[in-house]
Order: C-alpha cells, then sequence, then structure tokens
C-alpha cells in the first residue's frame, strides 16, 4: 500500500498529485462496503417513539436454495407515553406477516410499505411493560442496500446481513433507530447443518436436527443497537485466536473464513489481539469482555457488527478500523445518524493511533497524510451530513477522511497528554458507555478533561465547511534594537461559514542551521505576530508539521481568482506537450482537446479538484499535423486556447 507523505508543508505552489492507491479512500475496503449503500427504500424509522426496547429475540429458518424466510421475533420494551394503544414497528412489506401476539393474544394489525401497526390489547402507561411477537415469512426484498445477501461461492450457498443503517427491517421487524438499544438480544437460527452460523455474543448451542438441519443460539448479553445485529452462514472453517488481557483470562477471537480465503485470513487476523491490547490500552478494556470477538466473511469490505465483524477484506487497515468500532459506534453508539462521525471519523483515526503505537511516528503521519489529502474536496458539514440516502450519508472524504483529521487537528490544540486523557474519558464515560451519544456530549467531555473551551473549534470544523486557505508572508528588521520576525497571516475573505478559521499555527524558523518553533494562536482573517529574532532567518515554515487540514500559499503563490489556462509548453511541439491551469475553489473540472473542426479528440481531466495549480500532459499518439484547440471548462466557465502540432 502506498501512502503520500509531506516532507515539507510551505508549498512552492498549490498543485501535487493524488497518492498513488488513495483513492480518496476509508481504506480501500472499507468503502467497498459503501457500494453496498447506493440505495434504499426508506431512510428513516417509523417505529413508535414512545416505546423503549428492552429485548429483541430472533428466531429466524432461512432456506439459502431458495431465499426464503421465516420468522418469529419477539421485541420486549416499556412504554414511555400516555395512553398507547398501538404499536408501530419497522417491516418491508415484501416480508409477510402472518400474526401478531400481544401477552399470548392475536390482536389486529394493519402492514404498510416499510412498517405495520399492531392495535394493542388496551391503553398502556408509563413504565408498564409490552411485548409484541411477530410471525413472518417471505423472501426479502432488495433494497440496494444489500440488507440481507443470498450469495453463493464455488457453488455454496453464503448468506450474509449488513443493516447499516436502516436495513435491519428488510429481514426482521425491529426499532430501525440508533438511539434506542435493546438491552439484550438472541439470534437463532435455523438452516442447512453443513454452515457455520456467525452472529453477536455467545455461541449458547448448536441443535442436530438430524434431518439435514441445525439451528445455532446465539446470546448476546450488551445492550445493541438493531443495525449491528447481524447473521452469517456458509461452509466456513473455523479457527480462534486468544486476546490474553491478564495473567489468568483471555477472550477468544473467533473466525469464521470461508476455505479458499484462508491463507490470507491467516496472514492478517492473528495481529487482533495485539490490536486489542492497542485500543485497550487507549480507550479502555475491550467493552465486550464477557463475550468474545471475531470476524464472519461476507462479500463487502468490513461492517462493525458488535462482537463480530463481517469482514471480506484481510486488510490491517480495514480489519483496525473495524476493531475500533466495537468502541465508538457499538458500546457507544451515534445518537442519529447525524452524529455518524463519533462511529466512522473516531475508527478511521483509531487506525492512525493503532498504525503509530505498532510502527512508530512515522507510520502515523504517512497514513493521516493520506486522510488529509482525501479530505481536502469534502463537501458540508461533518456534524449535519445529509441523510437523505445512504450513499450521501456514507460519505467518505467528509465523514471518513476529514472525520479522521478532526481528531487529528484536536490532539495538537489540546496536546498528547490531554487528548489522550479525554479520549479515555469519552470512552468510559458512565453516561455514554453502552448507550448513545451525540457530538455535544464528545465536546462536552473535552471541555471537561481540559479546562478549556473549545466552542471554536468544533463549531468551525464540525459544523463548518472546507478548510482554510492560508497566505502568509514574513519580514525580519532590527527593531529598536531588537531584532525581530514579524509574521503575516491572510485567510482570503470569500467564505462564510466559518468566515475564517481560528487556530494555533506552528512557525518553525530556522536560525544559523536550527530550528525552533513559535506557537500563534490565529483568530482573525489577517493577523500578524512579532516573535523575537536575534538573526535573520534563512527559512520560516508555516504548520511544518501538517497538523492543519488546509491549503498555504506564500504571499508570492496567492490562490487564483479565477480559472486560468496557460499556454501550453513547449508549442508547437511533437511527441508531446504540457498543459498548465489554475481554478480558484474545489469545483468539477473538464479539459478536452479539440480538432479545428470543433471535434473532441480526447478528454485529459474530467473530475472534481480542489483549487490550486496543475499540470498535464499530452501525448498526440498519431495525429496529423495542424491546429488543435484545448479548453478548460468549470463552474465558473470555459476558456481555450491553441496549439500547433508539428510532425
Amino acid at each position: 500500500m502506498a501512502f503520500f507523505a509531506w516532507s515539507e508543508i510551505v508549498f512552492a505552489q498549490s498543485y501535487y498529485p493524488a497518492p498513488a492507491g488513495a483513492e480518496q479512500r476509508l481504506e480501500a475496503a472499507e468503502a467497498e462496503k459503501l457500494s453496498l449503500r447506493k440505495s434504499q427504500a426508506s431512510m428513516s424509522s417509523e417505529a413508535s417513539s414512545w416505546f423503549d426496547v428492552t429485548y429483541d429475540s430472533l428466531g429466524l429458518t432461512v432456506d439459502a436454495q431458495t431465499s426464503y424466510l421465516k420468522g418469529i421475533v419477539t421485541i420486549a420494551g416499556i412504554c414511555r407515553a400516555d395512553n398507547s394503544s398501538q404499536l408501530t414497528l419497522d417491516l418491508n412489506n415484501a416480508l409477510r406477516i402472518d400474526s401478531i401476539l400481544i401477552g399470548g393474544v392475536q390482536r389486529p394489525f394493519v402492514q404498510a410499505p416499510n412498517s405495520f401497526a399492531v392495535t394493542l390489547d388496551r391503553a398502556y402507561q408509563p413504565g408498564e411493560n409490552l411485548s409484541a411477537t411477530i410471525f413472518y415469512e417471505g423472501v426479502p426484498a432488495a433494497t440496494g442496500l444489500g440488507s440481507i445477501i443470498f450469495n453463493s461461492h464455488f457453488g455454496v450457498p453464503w448468506v450474509y446481513t449488513l443493516s447499516e443503517p436502516y436495513g435491519a427491517k428488510d429481514w426482521w421487524p425491529c426499532k430501525n433507530d440508533p438511539s434506542d438499544k435493546a438491552d439484550s438480544a438472541d439470534i437463532v437460527v435455523t438452516c442447512d447443518s453443513s454452515y457455520k452460523v456467525g452472529s453477536e455474543g455467545i455461541l449458547a448451542s448448536i441443535v442436530n436436527h438430524g434431518n439435514g438441519t441445525s439451528t445455532t443460539h446465539w446470546k448476546e448479553r450488551y445492550p445493541i443497537a438493531s443495525y449491528l445485529v447481524s447473521i452469517a452462514f456458509s461452509n466456513y472453517i473455523q479457527f480462534s485466536n486468544w486476546y490474553r488481557y491478564s495473567p489468568a483470562d483471555s477472550m477468544e477471537v473467533l473466525n469464521y473464513i470461508l476455505p479458499e480465503d484462508s491463507l490470507a485470513a491467516f496472514q492478517v487476523l492473528p495481529l487482533v489481539p495485539g490490536m486489542l491490547s492497542v485500543y485497550s490500552n487507549l480507550y479502555g478494556q475491550y467493552p465486550f469482555i464477557r463475550e468474545k470477538y471475531g470476524h464472519s466473511e461476507f462479500a463487502s469490505g468490513g461492517m462493525e457488527h458488535q462482537t463480530m465483524t463481517s469482514l471480506g477484506s484481510f486488510v490491517e487497515n480495514t480489519v483496525s478500523h473495524e476493531l475500533a468500532h466495537q468502541w465508538f459506534g457499538d458500546m457507544i453508539t451515534c445518537r442519529t445518524w447525524s452524529d455518524l462521525w463519533l462511529n466512522e471519523g473516531f475508527a478511521q483515526y483509531s487506525s492512525a493511533l493503532y498504525l503509530e503505537t505498532k510502527y512508530g511516528v512515522a507510520s502515523y503521519w504517512d497514513y493521516m497524510n493520506v486522510q488529509m489529502h482525501a479530505a481536502l474536496p469534502a463537501a458540508g458539514e461533518v456534524g449535519n451530513p445529509d441523510t437523505s440516502t445512504a450513499a450521501s450519508l456514507f460519505n467518505s472524504p467528509l465523514i471518513y477522511n476529514k472525520g479522521a483529521s478532526i481528531l487529528h487537528m484536536l490532539r495538537h490544540v489540546m496536546g498528547d497528554s490531554v487528548f489522550f486523557l479525554a479520549m479515555h474519558a469519552y470512552a468510559n464515560d458512565p453516561q455514554l458507555q453502552y448507550s448513545n451519544a451525540g457530538i455535544h456530549d464528545f465536546e462536552r467531555v473535552c471541555e471537561s478533561v481540559s479546562g478549556r473551551k473549545l466552542a471554536y473549534f468544533f463549531n468551525e470544523w464540525i459544523y463548518g465547511t472546507g478548510y482554510p486557505d492560508y497566505i502568509y508572508s514574513w519580514e525580519w528588521k532590527p527593531t529598536g534594537g531588537a531584532a525581530g520576525l514579524t509574521v503575516t497571516v491572510v485567510q482570503p475573505a470569500d467564505r462564510t461559514n466559518p468566515p475564517f478559521f481560528t487556530m494555533p499555527i506552528d512557525i518553525r524558523i530556522t536560525v544559523n542551521g536550527k530550528d525552533t518553533t513559535a506557537a500563534l494562536f490565529n483568530d482573525a482573517a489577517t493577523q500578524s505576530f512579532t516573535i523575537p529574532c536575534s538573526s535573520q532567518p534563512s527559512a520560516v515554515a508555516f504548520d511544518p508539521d501538517g497538523w492543519i487540514l488546509k491549503r498555504v500559499y506564500p504571499a508570492s503563490e496567492v490562490p487564483p481568482a479565477a480559472i486560468e489556462l496557460e499556454q501550453n509548453y513547449p508549442n508547437p511541439f511533437n511527441a508531446g506537450t504540457k498543459i498548465k491551469y489554475s481554478v480558484p475553489r474545489t469545483e468539477q473540472v473538464s479539459l478536452r482537446i479539440y480538432d479545428i473542426l470543433g471535434r473532441r479528440i480526447t478528454t485529459l481531466v474530467d473530475t472534481k479538484q480542489v483549487s490550486g495549480l496543475y499540470e498535464v500532459e499530452w501525448s498526440p499518439g498519431n495525429l496529423a499535423s495542424g491546429v488543435y484547440v484545448y479548453r478548460l471548462i468549470t463552474g465558473e466557465g470555459q476558456v481555450e486556447k491553441k496549439m500547433i502540432l508539428l510532425r
């Protein structure tokens, strides 16, 4: 895997190529998970808000050959409102309900496309317990999410689920809301007896019925959100590693892997006990230590199903990302999908901390440089993502890459010791453990631990958009007998949210071959700082270590105010020529070549690009001599120039 490393932050120009293999990734395998999330029939829960789920029992009979599912699901909960006489729960109506029992008595119900409403036996009052048992069956609908997949490998059936964010209703009736976690769950699956079934919690039993089927019972006794419930089965091979968390105690890391992928799994998954140690030292003991951790293979990238991640790619960074979710996502679950940063940004950044701990600081920076580069095109607010579709919600540059970059920046703002104390305090907050959190909860913990007001940071990075453009200059001169360095920082006045970024900025000053770093607190759009400096510096570097997500321009390299297209060089040309152009802000960019009659010859660029200077090389191949036109097209307009090809 190739990473892009910044060796110097003050760029001579603002263009640099995307790092090899960094395709706006989560890591690459994590991005595969998003491919299943392109559409979904309903991006909300219709379940009754007054019903507080306490227990889920799933009894499923699955025919992998016919994709047919029969289920008996019991959902228990507590009434939280007066005179509640009708209960609504989520279920896709491709699955037909046969009957519903309330208190053991059959009750009338009405099915809608993505939910059903059952008339209760009476009006329930706050504090009263209630349970519903739903009998249903059918072929689950394909909603585009991949909620339950009937697949095969080498002719062998292979069934698995991925329900985040609202896909659980495609295969079992539930309250499909991340903020309402059941206190416990039982997942009981009957299928072909030759298959192993993976799910959450502890394996309670496997009963072989002697008729070619068996029933596997998993018991989850920690609180769990509906989207974290999963099943996966096929002719898996099984192997285990052990996480030894004390001299006398260990926990199983259980792996169900397809036979053909066992070699790759054997190379990577034994690293997991070490990952568990790293994260337990950072955040507190693995949160499901009384049960297990493990993996069931499926055909996507990775999904952090509680205590048993579904994994489709045996890549170290993907494995560490999904494991980190057991703390951030599974133990502490985002309260709403607008708080998704608390799941995905934290898991993405945790992989950086794992790499730093295991392989050293250089590995941390290699990883974070890739994340920050991939975050530059991010559009929108991290704390207010587009939740209208699953694809827009799970926005890689915004939620994953920028999400990780925000924690990276917060680490520098707070300082290492305070930052890690805050991360540990957040993961161990008794109000949040095994429950839900909003972004404001994390902000509260950070302010409590640091003793500092951090609203400025959260407001601009979580609820603001983009990143700062900095134009800086410096001047050294003796002043009144004491030499001083004046550094001026300007953020162009073309932003609204925020109008400028308030951030601490490191300035590295090189004098006589020795480096000194000064910390400046930039809280204005235009600001000058005077730093005592006895001799004239040979270099002044702006944020030299790369702690800030940004673009930096020395005063002589101010970003263009409008699109610019330079004359190609050389011109005339033969074997090839270079074309330079500038874009003033992030937007869709096309660079096309036409012949003199206006016929398009080729497209050299057709992608979204951040503000900066770019250079593209064109080789005309076997084209005939003549005059050609190259045209730059953006949302700002278009500009074109002519060039001459001579053979």
